[in-house]
């Protein structure tokens, strides 16, 4: 009881902070000041249906991104793949893949991937385009480690998580590169099934594009939509004289504090309630609030709400999430399905599908 008041205080003075913050927010807003914001679509369909409301559950692969530590809680090897049909036909995929090893603690490693259909290029000369195209992609590879600190009979369990990753952003010829680390700690605090959990995420120095067409005077690249087919059309390049000059942009880091606590475990029947609050840096706060319904541990109901404080309340297209989840049991692999709805305002709706695996 006392381990448990220990955190719940250290955790009250870490979140006084972020209620101040939250206060100047109504003067200073920070929306759009970070870049690569594709790190802040959380993987997982399952995670998605909860409403983001994971730093505490955090009991599957995914919590890779989520939080670290829960990877502690896992038994057995698990691998899992999310593809998400994101907004403006964007696509979507994460891999996750996690191995306890006895007596070290649990690794895992992640691949995120973001692409968006090719564009025409187009200039003020021709405004309809050149007939030339240009790609955009982001991606980010982690790697993981957590590992149970200690553990003790009234059911009080601490753990530390670590995630390392590298980041890349590509724009036509311009590109970006960067590494952050999140960190998250788990706490089941032993009073009946109430844990607590806590991470930091995207933890890095800020980045800056860079590439050829940025100078001046650089030809016009691209795919050449013809017959004649060539990646770059010849063109007389003259000498470059200057070179337009980009900003550092920080990464979006976020604050995740989160409880979780199962309402009914009677056999059959298993429900559990989650709440997340985020602190980001570029924007104002948001609470994350998820319910999870299984029967006999093989099918899942997921209802999840997601709400934004401060003044951007008023201009957030997030909210309702609703999700399906079922558990196949084939020779000793358990085989995951799940799938989620985001509702998005005007911006329409968002689908997930996560296909897991442990064995």
């Amino acid at each position: 009881m006392r381990n448990t008041t220990y955190v719940l205080l250290f955790t009250l003075l870490l979140t006084l902070p972020v209620g101040a913050l939250c206060r100047r927010a109504h003067a200073v807003t920070n929306v759009g000041t970070a870049g690569a914001q594709f790190l802040k679509i959380g993987p997982g369909a399952r995670v998605d249906s909860l409403g983001g409301a994971f730093g505490a559950l955090a009991n599957d692969v995914t919590t890779i991104y989520w939080n670290p530590a829960g990877l502690s809680q896992l038994t057995k090897t698990s691998f899992s793949d999310t593809h998400t049909i994101w907004l403006a036909d964007i696509r979507y995929n994460y891999l996750a893949f996690a191995t306890p090893i006895e007596k070290i603690g649990t690794l895992g490693a992640s691949v995120t991937f973001l692409n968006v259909p090719d564009m025409e290029i187009t200039t003020l000369a021709k405004p309809d385009g050149t007939g030339l195209w240009f790609s955009a992609w982001d991606a980010a590879v982690s790697v993981a480690y957590s590992r149970q600190l200690y553990e003790r009979e009234s059911g009080v369990r601490l753990s530390f998580g670590v995630n390392a990753k590298y980041i890349h952003q590509q724009i036509h010829r311009e590109s970006a590169r960067g590494v952050a680390i999140d960190v998250g700690t788990l706490y089941h605090t032993g009073w009946r099934s109430l844990r607590i959990g806590m991470s930091f995420s995207n933890f890095g120095p800020e980045m800056r594009f860079s590439g050829p067409s940025l100078e001046t005077g650089a030809e016009e690249a691209g795919d050449l939509r013809t017959a004649d087919y060539r990646p770059f059309p010849d063109t007389t390049n003259p000498s470059r004289k200057a070179a337009l000059e980009t900003v550092d942009f920080p990464l979006p880091s976020n604050f995740r504090l989160g409880v979780a606590y199962d309402l009914v475990d009677s056999g059959s029947n298993f429900l559990t309630v989650a709440l997340d609050g985020n602190h980001p840096n570029d924007n104002s706060e948001r609470i994350n609030l998820g319910m999870e319904y299984w029967y006999r541990k093989m099918a899942a109901i997921r209802a999840g709400y997601k709400f934004r404080l401060g003044p951007e309340r008023s201009n957030d297209e997030e909210g309702l999430t609703l999700g399906l989840g079922l558990h196949l049991n084939v020779a000793a692999t358990l085989l995951s399905l799940d799938y989620a709805y985001a509702d998005f305002g005007h911006l329409q709706q968002a689908h997930r599908v996560s296909l897991g695996l442990k064995f």
